[in-house]
């Protein structure tokens, strides 16, 4: 029997991971969306549900970066980054 498991884990369980694959802190988080720490880490922790301006904005800074979210037919949360964006200049040439 599968667990329920409230959106608001699901939607902090993948914020954080994103914000993981990209080596970011939860202030540098903050500062790429306009939130504030306090609510990263709130959002993080799934302590409180974010306005939807909120989602939308931690949404967009992540996937500026490279980063895709989503969710498959059964549940499971994917996470993929593009090789691109996992180059750094000194990897181009």
């Amino acid at each position: 029997m599968v667990k329920y498991i409230p959106s608001s884990i699901i939607f902090a369980a993948k914020i954080r991971a994103s914000r993981r694959l990209l080596n970011w802190s939860q202030g540098e988080l903050a500062e790429r969306t306009g939130v504030s720490k306090q609510s990263v880490t709130r959002i993080e922790n799934g302590t409180i549900d974010p306005r939807f301006s909120t989602i939308t904005a931690l949404y967009q800074a992540i996937r500026s970066a490279g980063v895709e979210l989503g969710d498959d037919a059964n549940g499971i949360v994917q996470l993929s980054i593009s090789r691109e964006k996992l180059l750094t200049p000194s990897d181009e040439g």
